[in-house]
């Protein structure tokens, strides 16, 4: 059994080292480098950079056509491992492995299919979440199963923090995923249940709404951390909401005061930041952001901001 992985960014390095180091891989298929932040140079994939200290042969196509699948022929994998790539396989690309052909989901499927699964986890408020590795297949993400784990959410996770957790767990996973399958044990079972679906996160999603309930506010501010930031408006100012208090069962249970209207900025209370009116309840905010700005706790932020405290937001 020789591995082409195809993975790009970097919840898919802990795999790639560890499957380097249990199995065969033949070659590594990464994303093209991309222009950075500053100036025009060239910034590689974190798997690209991995690849190479590993001593692995790194292919990029800009495009999976004949030139690129003769490329990866020439390498001699049989089985394909796939996590967070970032492109789709037609089926005369995956007719080169004749071998099993694995991808790397963190999700529950057949729950939370598409691009955004983490991210739908912790939008969702699910109280659970989990990693499938399953067989590709023509249809997104609907591939028979091979591993699923599960594992609790917490309620305090961000998309940055839950990335992190899946990072490492999926290493071991895949390991043992290649080892049933070198063995002859591996068995597929067809995923259960109506699927769900996840899109593309946008910087529009991250706008917050006031009138909707705390509970569905604490979970979109973390779910846009790291990015795009969730957001509404101060004195005509963009304002991100950079982090919340508590855990999601905890969001809302105080009442908003009588006659306040959402989006106020209603009180202050040391350990848990500032509370802002919502449509059933109060948040806790302590971390900040103006446009342009530094991140700052709510400590921090107030005496440069001394009208934020009544102000309604948005």
């Amino acid at each position: 059994m020789r591995i082409l992985f195809a993975g790009t960014p970097e919840i898919a390095v802990p795999t790639l080292r560890s499957l380097a180091e249990h199995c065969d891989v033949g070659a590594v298929l990464t994303n093209a480098d991309k222009k950075g932040s500053r100036g025009n140079a060239l910034v590689p994939s974190a798997v690209k950079e991995e690849a190479l200290r590993l001593g692995l042969p790194v292919l990029q196509p800009e495009s999976l056509r004949t030139e690129a699948r003769a490329l990866v022929a020439s390498y001699g994998c049989d089985t394909l491992v796939c996590f967070a790539y970032g492109k789709i396989f037609g089926p005369r690309f995956l007719s080169l492995f004749s071998g099993e052909k694995l991808n790397i989901h963190p999700s529950m499927l057949p729950l939370l299919r598409g691009p955004s699964p983490i991210q739908g986890a912790i939008l969702n408020q699910y109280r659970t979440t989990g990693i499938s590795i399953q067989r590709l297949a023509s249809e997104m993400d609907s591939g028979d199963l091979l591993v699923c784990e599960e594992f609790p959410l917490l309620g305090d996770e961000t998309t940055q923090t839950l990335t992190d957790l899946v990072r490492e767990k999926a290493a071991p996973l895949a390991v043992g995923a290649m080892k049933r399958v070198s063995s002859g044990s591996a068995l597929f079972l067809p995923q259960q249940g109506d699927p769900t679906y996840t899109t593309l996160i946008t910087r529009e999603m991250a706008l917050l709404d006031w009138n909707l309930p705390a509970k569905a506010l604490h979970a979109l501010v973390r779910t846009m951390v790291p990015w795009p930031k969730a957001y509404t408006t101060y004195e005509g100012q963009t304002l991100f909401i950079t982090s919340v208090a508590g855990l999601l069962e905890d969001a809302g249970t105080d009442a908003v005061p009588s006659a306040t209207e959402v989006g106020t900025v209603v009180a202050k209370e040391k350990g848990r930041g500032v509370a802002i009116a919502t449509g059933d309840g109060l948040l806790w905010v302590d971390r900040m952001q103006l446009d342009k700005r530094k991140d700052m706790d709510w400590v921090s932020f107030l005496p440069g901001n001394r009208t934020f405290l009544g102000t309604k937001l948005g």
